[in-house]
């Protein structure tokens, strides 16, 4: 697992990403009982986020990005 550093060119494609997700409603954030969607870390394939307690739920969600040219890589 890695960690990008928010000046890395694939941050913020993956936050306008997580924002396009029905669930999330255009809102990258979903500030929810003083939780938000949280950056865990990437591999090779995907990003992956969490929220502790999301707003449309109420419950953890998970959120499984892929990355920049992931999908090339399987082909």
């Amino acid at each position: 697992m890695e960690y990008l550093d928010i000046n890395h060119t694939e941050w913020q494609k993956m936050w306008d990403e997580l924002a396009a997700y029905r669930l999330n409603n255009g809102d990258p954030l979903c500030v929810h009982e003083g939780r938000c969607w949280e950056y865990m870390g990437s591999t090779g394939d995907h990003h992956h986020l969490h929220h502790a307690c999301h707003p449309l739920t109420n419950k953890a969600e998970y959120m499984y990005i892929e990355r920049t040219g992931a999908a090339l890589r399987w082909a």
